[in-house]
């Protein structure tokens, strides 16, 4: 009731009166205010609803503090919670222990915590003072209730091949609201499709999830994308890193040996995805497989071993096979072709020498003059004369 219509009623009676009385009384309540805020809370947490009673004179009688709620529950108004002098409270419709009155009542503070919040908590709640003979005061506070969404990554399996497949899915799942989901793919912006797909559950919430789409090649596999998920309850955007995993049979079977010196087995190198799920090595010219395993053990390097080795590797997908040709030299051969070897280079070299030398000697040597030359040499010296 506002000052005007209250002046009229009481100007009605006696005048005077009443006009000395409505004074006073718009003197009352001039200032008087209820304080509330509006809060969100997440899905389960609890929630607390400040109300204050302020600038009220210090005779002004607090009778009853009342809280109303119009929620996504219920869309009418109804009472759920008072409280009254001496902390005295009662329930209605349905919240039972989930209301908790956490104010006082003697300094006009009425404010409520309301227990493991519910989706259908989210609504307008109302809270009311009466003064005696002043009248009710009221606020309303929005509450707002988030689900924080359940975020994983689910990778695919995709057998490498040319038809396109969802290689990974990324789920943001029971949120209000609905999460945004994207990917980050780097390189792979032009190779791999998102396609997003929202549902609403039973209970209001939202699940998104966001599919990875691709041609499974080969080159993809252990390639890192980023799910990144964001959503009001999050401080910051969360990030989940997936390597993607595509499967293909046996390939690049190579067999090496465990030390470049000291060799204690070989072993089988295979390029597959998953690995492979047998080994077998054979031995060319052998008619029984020789060995079972990734890795094949030498007991003994010695000219016995010598042969060509097979390894045979598979997984469900394939198989293929890898070679090794090993020959092995004793000792005492080793150094008899070594000292052959060397004397051979010996050999050669005393040779070459043997050559040189001959030659420039050749060389050096003068042309020597026969006996008939000298005679007629000096007949002619002795004519002259």
């Amino acid at each position: 009731m506002d000052c005007v219509r209250l002046n009229d009623m009481l100007l009605s009676v006696t005048p005077l009166h009443g006009l000395i009385l409505f004074s006073l009384f718009c003197v009352k309540i001039a200032g008087v205010k209820v304080i509330g805020h509006d809060t969100a809370v997440i899905y389960g947490e609890n929630a607390t609803l400040l109300c204050q009673l302020t600038e009220f004179a210090e005779d002004a009688d607090v009778t009853r503090i009342i809280w109303k709620k119009k929620t996504q529950e219920t869309a009418e108004e109804k009472t759920f919670f008072s409280i009254r002098p001496g902390h005295k409270t009662e329930h209605s419709n349905g919240l039972g222990d989930r209301v908790q009155f956490i104010g006082n009542f003697t300094e006009k503070n009425g404010s409520i915590q309301l227990l493991r919040m519910r989706l259908l908590d989210d609504g307008i709640y109302t809270c009311i003072f009466n003064l005696f003979a002043v009248g009710t005061f009221e606020t309303n506070i929005n509450v707002t209730v988030f689900a924080r969404p359940a975020i994983n990554v689910r990778g695919e399996v995709p057998v490498a091949g040319f038809t396109v497949a969802t290689l990974v899915s990324c789920f943001a799942s029971n949120a209000w609201p609905a999460a945004k989901v994207i990917w980050r793919l780097g390189d792979l912006e032009n190779s791999l499709t998102p396609e997003i797909n929202s549902t609403v559950n039973s209970d209001g919430t939202f699940t998104v999830v966001s599919y990875l789409l691709g041609v499974p090649f080969k080159h993809l596999n252990k390639k890192n994308v980023q799910c990144v998920v964001k959503h009001n309850t999050l401080r910051d955007e969360i990030v989940l890193n997936y390597a993607i995993n595509i499967h293909y049979p046996p390939e690049s079977v190579v067999i090496i040996p465990d030390s470049p010196t000291n060799i204690k087995e070989f072993q089988c190198k295979v390029d597959s995805n998953p690995e492979p799920t047998n080994y077998n090595w054979t031995r060319v010219n052998k008619s029984d497989p020789y060995y079972e395993g990734k890795k094949l053990p030498v007991l003994n390097l010695t000219p016995d071993f010598n042969g060509l080795y097979i390894c045979h590797a598979s997984n469900q997908y394939g198989s293929s096979i890898g070679s090794l040709y090993v020959n092995v030299h004793t000792e005492s051969n080793a150094t008899c072709w070594s000292l052959l070897g060397v004397f051979i280079c010996a050999f050669l070299v005393a040779v070459f020498i043997f050559i040189f030398i001959w030659k420039h000697k050749q060389e050096r040597i003068p042309v020597a003059q026969g006996p008939d030359d000298e005679e007629v040499q000096a007949g002619e010296e002795l004519q002259t004369r």
